[in-house]
């Protein structure tokens, strides 16, 4: 009897152990679909795009090979309305100007311009706010232009820019704080081709195809731009060009002259580094390519960064007010289609996992 009670106390012991074993087994299970199943936390909140510095050093870099001037005639036009606008806008601006070739020997010098007589010891190549007949002083300044000749066929609008920078302690034209805003107005790219022997036409000048250095790569332009101003230096860099793809463009532009246009990828390229505007050279007027240029010379915001990766389809934005669906989500990275410029109340709300 006793051996008898023993064998079942055992059985009682060993079923016991199994049905907690068992217990602990299923427990894990349940918990994973329970959290699986559990809410999202929710996130809302409004801000407004802030208001940066209003002075802006501009930098325009004009090609002046010799098939250009019907387009610098076209941007001596637009200048004028353009600048007007920043002022409007409260925007505190100044202007240098150098051309995608050398001159006097030094690539980025500043070119005086034509029919400004500046007080106060101003240099003639420095425009500043509140300069009167803008539109006429730009139009002098093209009409004085040498157009071709020596030299031109080579546009190094990078290496023009990288060198007016690398000579801002002496040229004056950048003041301590200002964002910097370059426009570029070309219908062939760096050294023509971009350095890209694909590019290359059977009726470009013998030469034509050139490497690019050191200062012509959109990089270095950049680092340029982040030595001499600061590492949180607002630069633009916006570029008049025949796109990159609009082969319609491009057949205009050769058809306008004996010499062949190329599309600006190298100029396309650092303009998408800096978040700066592309505008299409052969618009008939480049008013709405300087506008655009001016929302993203105002201070803008492009992109957020979110707390979390959100939901899926759960992200939902109104922008003063409206609903806004002009955005995409990268991880956690919100970026709106285009730059929301200083003022804009946005609404969010999304879900985080």
């Amino acid at each position: 009897m006793k051996t008898m009670k023993l064998k079942n106390l055992l059985i009682l012991s060993v079923m016991t152990s199994m049905t907690a074993a068992c217990s602990k087994m299923e427990f894990a299970p349940v918990q994973t679909e329970l959290a699986s199943s559990a809410p999202t936390n929710s996130v809302s909140f409004s801000q407004v795009v802030g208001y940066g510095n209003k002075q802006v050093d501009f930098l325009i870099v004009f090609d002046d090979s010799n098939s250009m001037l019907p387009d610098l005639k076209k941007l001596a036009a637009s200048l004028g309305d353009f600048v007007g606008g920043l002022e409007t806008s409260g925007i505190d601006w100044q202007m240098c100007m150098t051309t995608t070739r050398a001159m006097n020997n030094v690539w980025g010098f500043s070119a005086d311009f034509v029919g400004y007589s500046p007080a106060g010891g101003t240099p003639a190549y420095l425009l500043k706010k509140g300069t009167p007949n803008l539109t006429t002083i730009f139009e002098n300044t093209v009409n004085a232009m040498t157009i071709g000749g020596s030299g031109s066929a080579d546009e190094r609008g990078l290496k023009a820019t990288y060198n007016h920078f690398a000579l801002a302690g002496s040229n004056g034209c950048y003041r301590a704080g200002a964002a910097v805003s370059v426009i570029i107005v070309s219908n062939e790219d760096e050294r023509s081709v971009g350095g890209d022997a694909s590019k290359m036409k059977s009726n470009d000048a013998a030469g034509s195809l050139l490497p690019l250095e050191a200062e012509d790569m959109p990089a270095n332009v950049v680092a340029m731009a982040k030595q001499k101003f600061g590492s949180d230096v607002r630069f633009t860099f916006n570029s008049i060009i025949v796109k990159p793809g609009d082969k319609s463009c491009e057949a205009m532009q050769d058809a306008a002259s004996a010499s062949p246009s190329h599309e600006g990828v190298v100029y396309d390229n650092l303009s998408m580094m800096t978040d700066g505007g592309v505008g299409s050279i052969c618009d008939s007027s480049f008013v709405n390519n300087l506008n655009t240029f001016r929302d993203k010379i105002v201070n803008s915001m492009t992109h957020m960064t979110l707390q979390c990766t959100p939901v899926a389809n759960s992200v939902k934005i109104g922008i003063n007010g409206a609903n806004f669906t002009q955005f995409k989500v990268e991880g956690n990275i919100l970026k709106f289609n285009s730059p929301l410029i200083e003022g804009t109340k946005i609404d969010l709300a999304f879900d985080c996992p």
